[in-house]
């Protein structure tokens, strides 16, 4: 892992970004402080582009590591909870979530 100064980093951040995209982890120091660390999103090779924007925008968080397929069956068969609404309250649920779905709240 290898460290670099804050002037540093914004002399020269393109070539940083390169390194960690390559699979490299650069500390990054301030007064000799340790105040953060690049790491790479996750290998490239192993999500589309559409989600890596995801991640770098924060709405999603890509996994740490594979899912392997023990866990995958058990998520599979997960009861999902059943919703205890009749009548006019099961309709105002049920269009909620279409509204939601839509886009429409």
């Amino acid at each position: 892992m290898q460290s670099v100064n804050v002037a540093e980093l914004k002399n020269h951040l393109s070539h940083y970004l390169r390194r960690v995209q390559q699979g490299d982890e650069i500390t990054i120091k301030e007064r000799n402080r340790v105040i953060a660390r690049l790491v790479p999103a996750a290998p490239a090779a192993d999500y589309d582009q559409e989600l890596l924007e995801l991640a770098a925008q924060g709405k999603l968080k890509l996994p740490e590591k594979p899912l392997d397929e023990e866990t995958f069956n058990e998520m599979l068969n997960l009861e999902l909870p059943r919703v205890k609404a009749r009548g006019k309250a099961a309709r105002e649920l049920l269009q909620r979530i279409m509204d939601e779905e839509r886009g429409d709240y």
